[in-house]
């Protein structure tokens, strides 16, 4: 009798991880496919959903251009309150900071959050790396080596959309923040140097 509960309990267990792992790859379609005109639409089954309801908060808010700065703020603080272990709301906090013009210290906590308790989520990496990039040269030595460490850790993981955005943000970027970033991967070894070309970080030819 014991035998047969404990199949029954496996049985349930796995059904319950398996229907788990479908919840987030449905959202991790709609979360590639929402773009500022269609988020509401493309998020809203699963705003409210126990699995992913704060990742798909967090990806509203990224999207939505017309909230204000006091309506950002707000909803990054309930994003926290709500989940304060979730990598993504801390990123969404940290976005909002930079938005509204809060001091750097206070993003860059928030971003340091954000890499803490989101450490090995690969499409959270990514999108904490193209965050970061643009402020590269405002960050702290610490800060730069998480971000650093996100694009080691996240850009094989990451979604086609993700890594196109990763490639043109780093295109755009001064080129010593280029040089930087490429010699940080460099010093990783073979993965990074392998990312750092993906990444269109191949040195210039003065610098071969």
């Amino acid at each position: 009798m014991s035998r047969i509960v404990t199949a029954v309990v496996i049985i349930a267990i796995s059904m319950a991880a398996m229907a788990g792992a479908a919840r987030l790859l449905f959202f991790g379609l709609a979360d590639i496919s929402a773009e500022a005109t269609t988020a509401q639409r493309t998020l809203a089954p699963f705003l409210d959903d126990p699995l992913v309801g704060t990742l798909a908060q967090a990806r509203l808010l990224e999207l939505d251009a017309g909230a204000s700065d006091e309506e950002r703020r707000e909803r990054s603080r309930n994003l926290l309150t709500r989940a304060p272990l979730s990598g993504g709301a801390w990123l969404a906090f940290a976005q909002a900071g930079f938005e509204t013009e809060e001091p750097m210290a206070k993003v860059e906590r928030a971003l340091l959050m954000s890499a803490l308790v989101g450490r090995n989520e690969g499409w959270l990496m990514a999108r904490r790396a193209g965050f970061a990039i643009p402020i590269w040269p405002q960050l702290s030595a610490a800060a730069r080596r998480s971000i650093v460490d996100d694009l080691l850790g996240g850009w094989e993981g990451a979604a086609g959309a993700d890594r196109e955005a990763l490639v043109s943000i780093v295109y755009l970027s001064p080129e010593q923040t280029k040089t930087e970033i490429r010699e940080a991967l460099l010093r990783a070894g073979a993965a990074g140097e392998t990312i750092s070309a993906e990444i269109g970080l191949a040195p210039t030819p003065r610098e071969r």
